[in-house]
């Protein structure tokens, strides 16, 4: 049995991927330009807040203290894990255009929508693989 975070988790992969396909097949019909219209389903990725993070009841808890540890790695890793990113695009970028001194401006929106992606992506397997594994509260 899932429990609140793990289904935000999943549901934040699942969005991920229909965002990631419809991007990918509307890209195929149209420019890149056009395309970014399919990422506008990562908007539902708010909803599932509302769905997995609210209270049935006023006594429920809703976090404790393993999973705010959980969300504290899973957030501290992903944010590692895109700033590697940008560093390697960024100078990637630099030396394929060295010559010419410009990049296209086209190419900066697809950049910032891979790291956000990335981000969810690497931010929710952290939390799926520390909640199966298990995690020490060190600072509980």
């Amino acid at each position: 049995m899932l429990n609140r975070h793990e289904k935000l988790a999943v549901f934040n992969l699942s969005i991920l991927a229909v965002g990631i396909l419809l991007f990918l097949l509307i890209w195929q019909i149209t420019v890149i330009s056009q395309a970014y219209a399919g990422l506008a389903i990562f908007g539902l990725m708010g909803i599932g807040h509302l769905i997995f993070l609210r209270k049935k009841n006023p006594s429920e808890v809703v976090e404790d203290e393993r999973d705010i540890s959980i969300q504290l790695k899973s957030f501290s890793g992903s944010n590692s894990f895109v700033l590697i990113y940008f560093v390697i695009t960024t100078i990637a970028i630099y030396l394929s255009h060295s010559d010419s001194g410009v990049v296209s401006i086209e190419y900066f929106p697809l950049f910032v929508w891979v790291a956000w992606a990335l981000n969810v992506l690497v931010s929710s397997i952290i939390t799926l693989v520390q909640y199966r594994r298990g995690t020490n509260c060190e600072t509980c």
